[in-house]
């Protein structure tokens, strides 16, 4: 589980999970449902882990476009200056 989840358990038997970031409480007196919610957060975070990788694949992607374009104008700019200069063949 995540560093943001903090697990214990009270003088009852339940099983509490405090959210760090948000300091909200959840008490879970079926073990069954505290096992689905840590399938169910497991879960969700493989879901963020793909995401940001996928961002991070687009972000790369974006760099390399704008490279590229940079290029692009940088060649019409010299085709520009060289069409100035009497080289139009």
């Amino acid at each position: 589980m995540s560093d943001k989840f903090v697990v214990s358990t009270n003088e009852i038997g339940e099983i509490i999970v405090t959210d760090v970031e948000t300091g909200n409480v959840y008490r879970y007196d079926d073990i069954s449902n505290f096992f689905g919610l840590i399938r169910l957060l497991n879960e969700q975070q493989a879901t963020i882990n793909e995401l940001k990788a996928k961002l991070k694949e687009k972000e790369e992607d974006e760099k390399l476009y704008a490279n590229e374009i940079l290029e692009l104008r940088e060649t019409n700019k010299e085709h520009i200056k060289f069409k100035s200069l009497g080289g139009n063949y």
